[in-house]
């Protein structure tokens, strides 16, 4: 049945409708012609999720007449015209939150894209959340320049791409109220900039998959950002033991991830951090006397992943046994543990993974 058909009935029966996902729409008219129907009843429509389509530009200019409620716009893996962000860029100025990730752009029109979402940005003053993911074309002065337009920004997206240290400090320079930063997959540590300043704004930190990424540069990250409660550091396989002194000098840490960290241990954590809640430790060099360590530190755990550490043994678990005994959660993965120790830890509430 097509959709003009059924609309009337839909949006009749769900008149309180809020948020919308369209997906699959491989024929961009289509979509236009179900955002220029949708704009013709009285929604008040918050969110809009495309997905795996194209740009619907004309349905979206019908819809911003109409509905002028929306502050949520996402788009994933949508292919965009030459054009298609410039005939929007005064639609939604009300817009709270903007998702952008993996854009198909043909590559004689990505300079324009990102010219374009400079302009849609500078236009859109609200803006708290914003992801823009896997723009090979974006570049750090793509970021300086935008970054003077997010005042209000909170949280940051930008992984996958060749993005640096210029990038992030613009941030936490021009964006007084972020408290997230991803940059994931970047190139955080390829470039050395200096930098001085504090920003205890800065609570949540994804840097994961950063192979430049090295002791020295985090433990400077530490001073600059006193009150960091999460730090996510996958797939860094430059990290090592200077991450003890993170976790020294970051007193409020709640949640550190060093899954795929080779070269990580901490048996120089000598040192209580008693706020620490969750340690990923998967795929890591880390051993029986890294648990001792840690069942001696960080009494506070809830949550302990452990999965493919091959040099931990029972051993290693039975200091996590005895002295953890606020952990509810543990990934043991191929670790041999026996029926006594597993028994203990589910009496306590610990669920075993």
């Amino acid at each position: 049945m097509e959709a003009r058909l059924f609309l009337p009935l839909l949006f009749k029966r769900f008149a309180n409708l809020n948020t919308l996902n369209l997906k699959h729409f491989l024929d961009h008219r289509n979509l236009d012609d179900l955002l220029n129907q949708l704009s013709n009843f009285p929604l008040k429509l918050t969110s809009l999720k495309l997905d795996e389509c194209y740009f619907p530009t004309d349905g979206l200019q019908a819809l911003s007449q109409n509905i002028t409620t929306l502050t949520s716009l996402s788009c994933y893996c949508v292919y965009f015209f030459e054009n298609s962000l410039t005939d929007i860029v005064d639609c939604f100025p009300l817009l709270t939150k903007l998702i952008i990730y993996f854009p198909l752009v043909a590559y004689d029109n990505q300079t324009n894209f990102v010219n374009t979402i400079h302009r849609l940005l500078s236009k859109s003053p609200c803006i708290q959340h914003l992801e823009l993911c896997h723009i090979t074309s974006l570049n750090d002065q793509h970021v300086v320049d935008f970054s003077l337009f997010l005042g209000n920004l909170v949280s940051i997206n930008l992984c996958g791409g060749y993005l640096t240290e210029t990038t992030f400090f613009s941030l936490v320079r021009n964006c007084p109220l972020l408290t997230e930063i991803k940059m994931e997959n970047t190139c955080i540590g390829k470039e050395t900039v200096g930098h001085s300043g504090v920003y205890p704004q800065l609570n949540s930190l994804y840097l994961g998959t950063n192979y430049w990424l090295i002791d020295e540069i985090i433990i400077m990250f530490t001073s600059i950002f006193p009150n960091l409660q999460l730090l996510d550091l996958t797939r860094c396989s430059q990290i090592s033991e200077g991450i003890c002194q993170v976790l020294k000098k970051c007193c409020k840490l709640k949640h550190l991830n060093l899954a795929f960290c080779s070269k990580v241990k901490l048996h120089g954590m000598n040192f209580a951090v008693p706020e620490l809640e969750v340690l990923n430790l998967s795929n890591t060099s880390v051993d029986d006397e890294t648990l001792s360590v840690i069942s001696k530190n960080c009494c506070g755990l809830l949550q302990l992943q452990l999965d493919n550490c091959k040099n931990v043994t029972e051993k290693g678990v039975e200091h996590v046994v005895e002295n953890c005994t606020q952990l509810r959660e543990i990934n043991l993965g191929d670790i041999d543990v026996s029926d006594e120790n597993r028994e203990l830890l589910l009496r306590r509430g610990c669920r075993i993974c």
